[in-house]
């Protein structure tokens, strides 16, 4: 255990420079892992949300217009969910 006072000296020796020099080299390494993480999870939930409406149009062949809603949304999700992917993969990289 340090004492009361070599911790309060180890703080004082701590400069601004070692904090900009931490975010610097640091920051980065970690940010970016977390944003591939970020954006390859929003894929799979407009991947579930395309294949929900895939499937909503497939249980409502009757009706046209539920077919052409269902086929529609599930096309702009799925535009969605591969944009993120590659978006991810861009900044994996990177």
């Amino acid at each position: 255990m340090a004492k009361l006072g070599e911790t309060i000296r180890i703080v004082r020796s701590i400069k601004p420079e070692h904090a900009r020099t931490f975010a610097k080299t640091v920051v980065p390494e970690v940010v970016r892992p977390a944003r591939v993480i970020w954006n390859q999870a929003i894929g799979a939930v407009f991947t579930l949300f395309a294949v929900s409406f895939f499937s909503y149009s497939a249980m409502h062949r009757d009706n046209p217009a539920g077919v052409a809603f269902g086929i529609f949304l599930g096309a702009v999700m799925t535009f969605f969910a591969i944009t993120s992917f590659l978006r991810a993969r861009n900044i994996n990289r990177r």
